[in-house]
């Protein structure tokens, strides 16, 4: 049936606009560092990067406006954004934060800590700031927190001398294990088949021992054991699963094959080393210590920087006020960030190592994460407080 001239018309014109709609676009923009702020573009290496005095110091970044979304929109923490960085939310705990640990997905965060109470391991939507409940058992101090590369299972450290491995979502635990003494340090590996712990071993001829015990994921039945002295504060895999770091209280940190167990190289420092992490590239090692002390006290942090495959030393990054307890690399290999005890927050170029970004952080810290996608950045402190920084756009 042939329809009215009318008709044709009205049909015609809703066409014509749909047209125009779908030609029309918008462009976004996102502001660019001055030229002040960029400190160096240098590809050369600098690695006894000291901090300079007329390096500009931020203060502590200001909490995001309110979002009209549910789900931000996050840029990656890396070189080229550590001056945009936000609070994005706030938890606390009862007592003093010691580990901190991201999902691989970066959506929830776990903390624990105590002193003299509070020894629950707390859960947290880090996009909501919904709390997803905690996981009660230990009895002691929890030193450090690690998730499995699939993010089912939780590991736990404590001074009670156990580790626990938890299904963090059903709140039930898998498996304890149980040991001379505590432990501190613990990390799956890359392939999410073995769990390494650290901690102190039996005594031998009034020295005290230190070992980092691997175990089967799974079957939890023990792999090897790689043997140090005093404690094992540091410990690290290789992003490639190679090489498994480990030491720290002795003023070693050690390098083994972790297929094998065969130990490799030593990395000697002056005084004890708090913190030990591998480049994602698996090239570089990161050591947060102490440059100097006075009367036992440390009066000048560093970050020293080492070949992992030649075990030399390439750098020393000082200048802070107090002993580097935390360190992390952004996913991109980009940046690197150094934490001091004093609350001391210091980016670097991990090219370079030249510094980029300096902030303040009030009341000291105690632990730090990077989300495995660098989206989110978590700082604990003595006082309880975890502070959530990201990159909003």
């Amino acid at each position: 049936m042939q329809q009215p001239k009318w008709f044709v018309l009205i049909v015609i014109l809703v066409l014509s606009s749909l047209g125009l709609e779908a030609c029309s676009f918008s462009v976004q923009t996102f502001p660019t560092p001055s030229s002040s702020e960029i400190l160096s573009t240098s590809t050369s290496p600098a690695p006894s990067a000291t901090l300079p005095s007329s390096l500009p110091t931020f203060p502590p970044p200001s909490p995001t406006e309110a979002l009209p979304l549910a789900t931000p929109t996050l840029m990656s923490i890396r070189a080229d954004t550590t001056s945009m960085l936000k609070i994005f939310e706030n938890f606390e705990l009862k007592d003093i934060v010691r580990g901190l640990a991201f999902t691989p997905n970066g959506t929830v965060l776990a903390a624990a800590g105590g002193n003299t109470e509070d020894f629950a391991i707390h859960l947290w939507d880090v996009v909501s700031g919904q709390s997803l409940g905690q996981l009660d058992g230990h009895t002691g101090i929890v030193w450090s927190l690690a998730f499995s590369p699939d993010g089912q299972m939780l590991a736990s450290v404590s001074g009670d001398n156990t580790a626990r491995i938890w299904d963090w979502r059903n709140k039930t635990l898998i498996k304890s294990l149980d040991f001379p003494s505590q432990v501190i340090s613990v990390s799956f590996s890359p392939d999410g088949q073995t769990l390494a712990i650290g901690g102190v071993d039996v005594p031998q001829n009034q020295i005290q021992n230190a070992t980092i015990w691997t175990f089967a994921v799974g079957s939890w039945q023990p792999r090897a054991k790689f043997a140090e002295f005093i404690n094992i504060g540091a410990l690290a895999y290789s992003p490639d699963g190679k090489w498994l770091i480990g030491g720290g209280t002795s003023r070693n940190v050690e390098v083994w094959r972790s297929s094998g167990g065969s130990a490799v190289r030593i990395l000697n420092h002056a005084h004890q080393v708090s913190k030990a992490i591998i480049s994602p590239d698996s090239a570089t090692v990161a050591t947060g210590t102490c440059a100097f002390t006075t009367n036992d006290q440390c009066t000048e942090g560093s970050t020293w920087i080492w070949d992992l495959r030649t075990g030399k030393l390439s750098g020393k990054l000082a200048g802070f006020p107090d002993v580097v307890e935390n360190l992390a690399y952004s996913a991109d290999g980009s940046s690197l960030v150094a934490a001091s005890r004093d609350g001391t927050i210091q980016f670097y170029d991990a090219v370079t190592y030249q510094p980029l970004f300096r902030y303040p952080f009030p009341g000291g810290i105690s632990a730090l994460a990077l989300s495995p996608d660098s989206s989110f950045l978590a700082i604990g402190s003595p006082n309880g407080q975890i502070q959530i920084w990201s990159v909003v756009y």
